[in-house]
């Protein structure tokens, strides 16, 4: 129940115009509310990925580079 209150209020500021930055591990969590991701490794970001292009398969290849 929480994490719907959660999504419900996310989605409520994002049609408000409001940014909304999520941060989370879980990807099927992020590719369900994101419009845009951006990974990290090692904290560094190593890449931005549309919610188009987006999939788990390329979220773990940014996520296991190098800085670029």
């Amino acid at each position: 129940g929480a994490k719907f209150e959660i999504y419900t209020i996310i989605a409520e500021l994002a049609a408000q115009g409001k940014a909304v930055i999520v941060i989370s591990s879980e990807l099927p969590e992020l590719l369900g509310i994101c419009d845009r991701i951006y990974t990290l490794s090692a904290g560094h970001v190593t890449g931005e990925v549309p919610i188009a292009e987006a999939s788990q398969e390329t979220l773990m290849h940014y996520m296991t580079q190098e800085k670029e």
